[in-house]
């Protein structure tokens, strides 16, 4: 089974503009169906599909290419696809639960004044 891979490499600063080109059409070569997603002055990175087994032959080709500094290839992990939310929509009170209904404010003397009365008649 396939599976997304990332090269990043980095060449030598010393080599021209063409000799970059054609080293990236070499390497691009040696991948199916690679996509260019970043190129810097001196590094490039590229994505493909690839089986695992391929990955080693992959590495011993990219070895003896001697205009390559240093070379990474990475398994790339499927993204999730995420939720999307919609817009919050504030609840009217009759939307609320019971427990999340507003109560009614009381005064501090209502309260004083229960609890006299409750205690009074114990």
């Amino acid at each position: 089974m396939e599976q997304h891979y990332e090269l990043t490499y980095t060449i030598s600063k010393n080599l021209s503009p063409e000799d970059a080109a054609a080293l990236l059409e070499r390497i691009s070569s040696l991948l199916p169906n690679a996509i260019q997603t970043e190129k810097g002055q001196d590094f490039f990175s590229l994505e493909f599909y690839s089986s695992p087994a391929m990955i080693e032959e992959l590495e011993n080709k990219i070895k003896l290419e001697s205009q390559v500094k240093k070379h990474l290839i990475v398994k790339k992990l499927a993204m999730k696809a995420m939720k999307v939310r919609g817009p919050r929509i504030k609840k009217t009170e009759s939307q609320l639960a019971p427990e999340e209904q507003k109560t009614e404010k009381v005064e501090l003397k209502e309260i004083d004044k229960k609890l006299k009365e409750i205690f009074d008649e114990s």
